[in-house]
Order: C-alpha cells, then sequence, then structure tokens
C-alpha cells in the first residue's frame, strides 16, 4: 500500500505542544518486565542484526523516488509553535516547523520523501509497531520500556559504535547494555529553572539564586507579590517526575532514583528521593505553586510568558515553547534557563542525549530511514533550532542561546554536569518494584504524597507522614516479593 495513502486512512492525532521533542534519554521510562525470557530472546535475536551505516555507507542514489513514513510526538516541529494573535487566538507559526522544514530539505538533497505523521501517545503507535507494519518507518518516543525497544526498533548500532561517535552521552541513550535502539544525536540539559527575567526584576531578583535559602526568598517575594511562583499544571501528575532529577541535585550524584533500591524507606527524608518530595510538598504548603490549578500545560506555559508566574522547573525543552508565547512586543530572550540552587550537595545540572529517532521493525526502506537519521545527526542548525546541541563526532554544534547561563556556570566551575543514569539492571527493578508496589504509574510515587497535604486547611503533616510511611511498607513488600536487590 501507498504510505501517503495509508497514513491518510489511519488518520493524524494532533498533539498538544508540550509533547515536544524532550531528552533524558533513560530517566522515566514505565515498568519494564526485565530479566525474563522473552526480554533475553529478543536481545539476543537482535543483536547480530543492528546493521549500522554512516551516510557513506548508503547508496543514496539507489533510494532516490521512495518515501518514509515519521510518526513523531514532537507536534510543535511539524506544525509551527502556538503562538497567540493580538486578539488572544491561538494559532501554528510555521516558521518554527523545523522538522517539516528539515524533510523538505531533504527530500529536495536525496530524492526521499518524509511523510510526518503525529502521535500525541505512545498508545497510538503501539498496533502499528506490534504488527511490523510497514506504514511506519521512524518514530520517536519519550516512555517505552527497554522491552519495548527490544520489541518494536531494529537495533540503530551498538552502544560501542554510539560511544564512538557520540561519547559518555551514548550511555544515556536508549540501550540494553549492548545495543543502541534509538539514536539521539544531541545532547540536553534536563530539568533545572526556566525564569521569566522581566518577572523575577520586579521583586528585585537579576538572577535565579544559587542556594536553596535565597531562592525560597525569591518564591517568597513573588508571591508576596501576587504573583506565582513556580508554574507546575497540577491537574496530572506527569509535571511532578522533574522530582527526578531534582533528587540527583539533593544527592549530588546521578542515582537517587534507582538507588531506592537500596533503601527500606525510600520515601523518608533519609533518602534523596523522600526528602526532595518532601521539599516539593514544602513548597507547595508556602504557597509557592500556581494558587490556581492551571487548566493544561500550555496554559502554565502561558502565565511564565506573560509574567503571571516566575518560573518552571523544567528542561530546556520548554524555553522555546514559552518564548513563542510571550506578548507581542515582548523580547523572547526574557525566558532564561538556569541552573536549579545549591540544595547542600553543590549546585548541578542532569545532562543527556536528546532527540530520539528509532527505525520500526516493520521498516521496509532501512537505508533510507537510517540516511535520514544520519541527516539530522549533521545537520547542527536543526537541532540548535530545536533546543539542543549535536554532538556527533565531526560536527561543528551551534549552541544556542537558552543554553549560555548554564554553559557558562559549568564552564567557570560553580555548576558541574551530571550525566543521565543509563538504564542498568538496578534501574529496571527500581522501576519493576514500583510497578509491583502500585506507585509507578502516573508519577504516583510522587503524586500520592504530594497530594496528601491538604492546603486549604492549617499545614498538618499527619496525612502526609502517614502516607510516607504506606509507601516505604508497601515498597518493601514489592521488592521482597520480586527477590531484587541493589547490584
Amino acid at each position: 500500500m501507498n504510505k501517503r495513502l495509508f497514513s491518510a486512512i489511519c488518520g493524524t492525532v494532533l498533539v498538544s505542544s508540550i509533547f515536544s521533542a524532550c531528552g533524558g534519554g533513560n530517566t522515566s521510562a514505565p515498568a519494564s518486565n526485565g530479566g525474563n525470557e522473552t526480554t533475553a530472546a529478543n536481545a539476543s535475536a537482535s543483536t547480530s542484526s543492528a546493521g549500522f551505516k554512516r551516510i557513506s555507507d548508503i547508496d543514496t542514489a539507489s533510494l532516490k523516488g521512495t518515501s518514509i513514513t515519521l510518526y513523531t510526538h514532537g507536534g510543535n516541529r511539524v506544525l509551527g509553535e502556538e503562538k497567540k494573535d493580538e486578539n488572544g487566538n491561538t494559532y501554528r507559526d510555521e516558521s518554527y516547523a523545523y522538522l517539516k522544514h528539515l524533510a523538505e530539505k531533504f527530500e529536495s538533497e536525496y530524492g526521499v520523501h518524509v511523510d510526518l505523521q503525529i502521535n500525541s501517545t505512545e498508545d497510538d503507535i503501539r498496533p502499528l509497531l506490534q504488527t511490523k507494519d510497514p506504514g511506519i518507518d521512524i518514530y520517536t518516543s519519550p516512555n517505552w520500556s527497554i522491552e519495548e525497544w527490544q520489541q518494536y526498533a531494529i537495533p540503530y548500532c551498538t552502544l560501542d559504535e554510539a560511544k564512538e561517535l557520540y561519547g559518555d552521552y551514548a550511555s544515556t541513550m536508549y540501550n540494553d547494555g549492548k545495543n543502541v535502539y534509538a539514536l539521539m544525536p544531541a545532547k540536553t540539559y534536563n530539568n533545572a529553572v526556566v525564569y521569566n527575567e522581566e518577572t523575577i526584576k520586579k521583586v528585585g531578583y537579576d538572577a535565579i539564586p544559587t542556594t536553596q535559602a535565597e531562592f525560597e526568598n525569591l518564591c517568597q517575594a513573588l508571591r508576596d507579590a501576587g504573583i506565582d511562583p513556580i508554574a507546575m499544571h497540577r491537574v496530572e501528575n506527569w509535571p511532578l517526575s522533574t522530582i527526578n532529577d531534582f533528587a540527583n541535585y539533593v544527592a549530588g550524584s546521578n542515582d537517587a532514583y534507582p538507588s531506592m533500591l537500596k533503601s527500606d524507606e525510600p520515601f523518608s527524608e533519609s533518602h534523596p528521593m523522600g526528602k526532595t518530595i518532601r521539599m516539593y510538598t514544602d513548597w507547595k504548603s508556602r504557597g509557592f505553586f500556581e494558587a490556581d490549578t492551571y487548566t493544561d500545560f500550555g496554559v502554565a506555559m502561558d502565565v511564565v510568558g506573560n509574567g503571571k508566574a516566575g518560573m518552571m522547573l523544567f528542561g530546556a525543552w520548554v524555553v522555546p515553547q514559552i518564548q513563542g508565547r510571550c506578548p507581542e512586543g515582548t523580547d523572547p530572550s526574557v525566558i532564561k534557563f538556569a541552573p536549579a540552587p545549591d540544595f547542600g550537595k553543590g549546585q548541578y545540572v542532569m545532562a543527556a542525549a536528546a532527540d530520539s529517532y528509532a527505525i520500526s521493525q516493520g521498516c521496509d526502506n532501512v537505508d533510507a530511514a537510517r540516511l535520514f537519521i544520519e541527516y539530522i545527526s549533521e545537520s547542527p542548525e536543526y537541532l540548535s533550532d530545536s533546543g539542543y546541541i549535536a554532538m556527533k563526532k565531526g560536527v561543528d554544534p551551534i549552541v544556542p542561546d537558552l543554553y549560555k547561563l548554564i554553559d557558562d556556570a559549568v564552564a567557570a566551575g560553580t555548576c558541574k554536569v551530571l550525566y543521565s543514569y543509563a538504564t542498568d539492571e538496578n534501574s529496571i527493578n527500581n522501576e519493576n518494584v514500583l510497578s509491583e508496589a502500585n506507585l509507578l504509574a502516573d508519577v504516583k510515587y510522587a503524586g500520592n504524597l504530594f497530594d496528601a497535604l491538604d492546603v486549604t486547611k492549617d499545614p498538618d503533616w499527619s496525612a502526609y507522614d502517614a502516607q510516607v510511611e504506606k509507601q516505604n511498607k508497601a515498597y518493601v513488600e514489592a521488592r521482597e516479593d520480586l527477590g531484587v536487590s541493589w547490584q
């Protein structure tokens, strides 16, 4: 079947711009049944099929006139950024449709058409991948487990091949220790502080403070001025997943999340994860998050852009989206990206490979799919426009302005880089334990605690403390039932 016709039959689900092509290779995947016979068999079978090729290895002339279909959750790079006109109406600015423009340029150079489709969730494409449908060649997905990557993707290359071209960042790509299943050709900084410079200046601050005490003073000053200090969008749980990176900043290491396996009290303040969730909940009790819950994440970004809120605790991927939401006449550069403050162990920022592209096992034009992914990896301007930094060996990166504050802090030695924790037995087992304890789905391990504190009443932490004990008990019981421990 003609792929364009197939795509039309399947239909396209438009995605909210919150699902930009974000990075953070192995920080938020759902639980896998790692270690079972099926997983081992898949890993073994796929090891010999990697077939890694660079552009110079591909017979590009033979591909002219063919087509591939790419499904992406990065709808803003296909449709353009959402913006507001003078009447407050939302529209798409197609000058920001960077992936669409790149695909057109690629077709003009190689004669290969890229049919871009948008999927809002993994569930939209799972049926196509499960049946190895040839109607999907390349896909992006931020939330597959390693087992699902093994089931649905052709190994892109071995981990050693990726390390040769991408250095230490290769280990933060989706991999099983032997194969990389989705190439991530850029690097990014993960969750830190995205803020409106004009807004914090209104309360006497020129920059995000570098200590926790001063950061909290800033939040209090914003609240006293009637400004929401931190916009989060608490209707859903997923915004609380930023806690995973902030727990690393609290710990001063990159393993706060998987190291829960070591503790019998992972949700108590004695463990970085529990301490961080408590810190977020304390900020909630002090009014540092939105007073009125934002209806969706787009609105949460809007209020940072228009100055009704001071900041968000998210990754670099939201910066260009918020910049596009600034009121007309406002310089978008007022939206900046700074390291999180020092929570007692030093000032850190998480770094990871970014922008994942995988080849479906049903792909019937593998060379064309590889050609386009390699083309992306050697397009530093596209990656920079998308909010990332090209990092392939031999490619000169273009560093987006949004990274300047963090780059300067890293260069000065005041902020240290932590690489995102690579998927391994410990990370998979931790997620299996959380899943067994009914705490993984929808980030319940953080959401249940955050919501236990009722801010409509005088602060009473008894319900929170009871929930801590409940989750600690459930975690330990699940770990014992599964028979796993820190390795």
